[in-house]
């Protein structure tokens, strides 16, 4: 008897022991379960299909999303210098900058197991370009018939002008690689493909994706580079930025998708052990578009010169950004070489901004508190369009109204839907608005910002916000592009950054630093860069972050 009573003894230990173990597991299940990385998204940012549309270049996830799923030739790599960091592109030859044999990597296998080869990248160098006007750049037009297959991984191809920009990127920048054996029968209309299975060769293959609501990736193990990554990325969306700060602090993501927090959060986060907050020199760069499509005083450039010294960049930092935000003139930023520090400084100067209108004629002649049109007789009174979805946007032009009262101009606000302002802002030809505040991600390789200035008359597609219209400009932005000596291309960006100051089509206000909130407690290795943790330059840590 006692030795039965014993051996349950031990029998009933075992047993509860293992009850023990297997309550720990089944309560600490993430301890066992695949690593992974866990961004939050606004849900207006989230994808309607995995269809191709413009969505995946101009939207930030868009420009994130085929990052992951799709190889690209050639990413820019980190600070300071931003070279070219090669990719699917194993090595490239050219003379002149204008023809050119890429050399495709030997390694590469799309998600379906086929091989990556020349034929592909051919097949998406010809057709996407063809696909819409988001992806028809100076470095992407090619030659008719130029583009020519060699061997498997070898490919020759003209490019219709000389790429310059100092030499130092080779084309076809940020540009995808399609599988032909799914894409070809669509060539001639690609938006047409549902995509459904999202087919590439990135680092990570689409596992699920719901419209709306969430994205989940999943490391391909067949993947060329081998570099530690998480196992899955999941990016969950939510309805506000507090949503977004709510589920950090609790532990339901690890890192925004796209553009950090504003300043105000920060408090939010302040005591929080396993969060820190990673501060990186802005992308974004903001200004005033002035809309000279319309006849009347903003067409008058001493007018945009007194609301240029009328504004205090210094004060609006303050205020909209506490703090976090640069007073900035240039689309080029200073801690880059083709930046010109020898711009005309448009300083906070009421007095001056006072003194230029009434030289002009634009006096308060019916004692409002108004100044009149010499010519109309109305009060200088503009519209601001301002987009909805950017809260800081509509602080801004509060700030821009208050300021731009005092020497007379009165300033309307009208904030409308995101939608609403792409369609109006990027179509400046009727009377929507005479001021709009708008932005820009030029990145380090910026050749494509000089786009919003480039007059309609001389190839200008879409992007001239402004409707400024100087044939002058034009021949030097041509020059920049083709130019592949750095110091020459140097003094044609200094020409360019000139022009638009002398000419202010627009006005650069500021540049707002990156804020990026992170979890600490499980994974390392997020990349920064110009633009934060996370930007259409800088892939790099959804693709090298890993487990402590």
């Amino acid at each position: 008897m006692v030795r039965n009573k014993h051996n349950f003894g031990k029998m009933l230990g075992l047993l509860i022991c293992v009850i023990f173990v297997a309550t720990l597991l089944i309560g600490n299940s993430e301890a066992y379960a695949d690593s992974e990385l866990r961004a939050g998204w606004k849900q207006s940012d989230m994808l309607k299909s995995l269809k191709l549309d413009e969505s995946w270049v101009y939207e930030s996830l868009g420009v994130m999303f085929w990052q992951l799923v799709y190889d690209q030739f050639w990413i820019l790599d980190g600070p300071p210098e931003y070279n070219a960091k090669l990719m699917a592109l194993d090595s490239f030859e050219t003379e002149d900058n204008k023809k050119y044999r890429f050399h495709i990597r030997e390694d590469m296998f799309f998600h379906d197991g086929k091989p990556v080869t020349a034929h592909d990248a051919a097949f998406s160098m010809e057709y996407i370009t063809k696909a819409g006007p988001a992806w028809n750049y100076v470095d992407t037009e090619t030659v008719e018939d130029s583009i020519v297959v060699i061997d498997d991984y070898t490919l020759d191809f003209e490019l219709k002008t000389v790429l310059g920009a100092g030499g130092k990127y080779p084309p076809f920048q940020v540009r995808k690689i399609f599988p032909k054996h799914l894409w070809e029968k669509y060539k001639d209309n690609m938006f047409e493909y549902e995509n459904d299975q999202c087919i590439g060769s990135g680092a990570f293959k689409l596992k699920e994706f719901k419209e709306g609501q969430y994205i989940v990736f999943e490391r391909f193990k067949n993947h060329w580079d081998k570099s530690p990554r998480v196992d899955k990325i999941v990016w969950k969306s939510y309805g506000s930025n507090d949503g977004l700060n709510m589920a950090l602090k609790h532990d339901e993501i690890d890192m925004f998708g796209y553009n950090g927090i504003s300043p105000l959060a920060l408090k939010y986060f302040e005591k929080e052990k396993n969060i820190k907050i990673i501060e990186s020199p802005g992308i974004t760069t903001t200004w005033i578009t002035f809309n000279l499509h319309r006849n009347g005083p903003l067409k008058d450039i001493s007018v945009r010169q007194a609301i240029a010294h009328g504004i205090d960049k210094n004060h609006l930092s303050k205020i909209v950004y506490h703090g976090y935000a640069t007073p900035h003139d240039s689309f080029i930023y200073p801690e880059l070489y083709e930046y010109n520090p020898n711009l005309k400084k448009y300083n906070f100067d009421p007095v001056a901004a006072n003194k230029i209108l009434d030289e002009k004629g634009y006096i308060d002649s019916d004692k409002n508190g108004i100044r009149n049109d010499p010519e109309t007789k109305k009060d200088l009174e503009f519209k601001l369009m301002i987009s909805s979805d950017i809260a800081e946007y509509t602080k801004i032009g509060t700030v821009l109204r208050e300021d731009l009262k005092e020497i007379g101009i009165s300033i309307a606000l009208n904030v409308v839907e995101n939608s609403t302002f792409s369609d109006l802002y990027y179509t400046p030809t009727g009377d929507e608005f005479d001021m709009a505040i708008g932005n820009g991600d030029a990145g380090p390789y910026a050749l494509w910002i000089w786009e919003y200035m480039r007059s309609f008359d001389g190839g200008g597609e879409g992007w001239n916000t402004s409707y400024y219209n100087n044939p002058d400009f034009d021949k030097v932005l041509d020059a920049a592009y083709a130019e592949t000596d750095k110091e020459k291309y140097k003094k044609l960006s200094f020409q360019l950054q000139e022009m638009l100051n002398e000419d202010l089509p627009n006005l650069v206000l500021l540049r707002p630093v990156q804020l990026d909130p992170v979890r600490t407690d499980r994974l390392d290795g997020f990349v920064t860069s110009m633009g934060g943790i996370s930007s259409w330059i800088n892939p790099h840590s959804y693709l090298y972050v890993h487990e402590k």
